[in-house]
């Protein structure tokens, strides 16, 4: 690393802060019918006209906007992934981020006493937050192509039943739903978050195929007998021994032959690799009880532990930075 990336990272913050308060104006939106100049835009928006300048000549420096004399346009990557109406809107995820930005600033005392700086409850006592939470979710999934991938790089067609943990806004059992007619999906997740999942199931009507049960999987039991288990991005929000035991419960309710499937930032033996794992992590710090992203190692002990006789490593195509850990009973 050189000096100029060095300061580039150490810097980031305010790249972040640009696109998020961009999204949370609706800047890119303004600009989705026809080019504008400055004055048009903060006219239409309610906003300061020279602020509004500085803040389109950044997005501009920062290649999400394209200006040609006084006027403003989207960039082929606005329009794609900064445009409320498009499928791959991912201003959901970049809300959430800009949610957290206390929790960061916090980072230090968190060092310090290695406790969360915000209540670990999943973000279930505010509910404006548990929206902007699921939201960021299936936004995130969606504008990235994650269910499509997934739906790919396994097989699928003898799977009848899926339990799915900690769904959030359940796009991946409807994407899965969707390409496999016969499956049947579970979801057991908390109340406050199946209020929004129901939305999204019935969105895509698919309220006789996904059944949403409402629990805590820490301590509720969870019934039912699946072809296969999945665990999208749940493992970091929970410590090691919540895992472990975890593994062990939903082990139970898969059928012979059937699959353990864990979707998550997985680290090699370092822990420090790769850098997203390594740099979420200390998100979960800021947020949750104890939860870190695992190791390969890790998930495979937890797995053997529960049962597992075959375990598998499967790395995920970019632009995901996730991969799965597979295990069958």
């Amino acid at each position: 690393m050189d000096f100029s990336q060095l300061m580039g990272r150490a810097s980031g913050h305010a790249e972040a802060r640009i696109i998020q308060t961009a999204v949370e104006l609706t800047i890119f939106d303004a600009l989705e019918a026809a080019d504008l100049d400055t004055a048009a835009v903060a006219q239409n928006l309610k906003l300061d006209e020279q602020a509004t300048e500085l803040l389109l000549n950044a997005l501009s420096a920062l290649g999400l906007l394209e200006k040609r004399g006084r006027s403003f346009s989207l960039t082929g990557v606005s329009r794609r992934h900064l445009l409320r109406r498009s499928p791959q809107y991912v201003g959901g995820m970049i809300s959430f981020d800009a949610m957290l930005w206390h929790d960061w600033e916090k980072l230090p005392e968190a060092i310090r006493t290695g406790l969360p700086t915000r209540p670990p409850n999943m973000y279930q006592s505010d509910a404006r937050e548990t929206a902007v939470f699921i939201n960021a979710m299936d936004s995130l999934v969606k504008a990235r192509g994650d269910a499509e991938i997934l739906a790919t790089v396994l097989d699928w067609s003898k799977v009848e039943s899926i339990l799915d943990v900690g769904s959030g806004p359940a796009t991946y059992p409807i994407a899965l739903c969707e390409n496999f007619s016969q499956l049947r999906a579970t979801i057991v997740d908390l109340p406050g978050t199946l209020e929004i999942t129901d939305r999204f199931v019935r969105g895509a009507n698919l309220s006789a195929r996904i059944e949403l049960i409402a629990g805590d999987y820490r301590i509720d039991p969870i019934t039912g007998s699946y072809d296969a288990v999945f665990l999208s991005n749940i493992i970091h929000g929970e410590n090691y021994g919540c895992n472990t035991t975890l593994m062990r419960k939903l082990a139970a309710n898969l059928k012979p032959g059937g699959r353990l499937i864990v979707k998550d930032h997985i680290l090699d033996d370092s822990r420090s690799q790769p850098h997203v794992g390594a740099i979420f992590s200390l998100l979960m710090l800021l947020t949750t009880d104890g939860g870190r992203c695992y190791s390969f190692t890790e998930i495979e002990s937890w797995m053997r532990q529960a049962g597992m006789d075959r375990i598998e490593h499967i790395a995920l195509p970019a632009p995901m930075t996730s991969s799965l850990v597979i295990g069958w009973k």
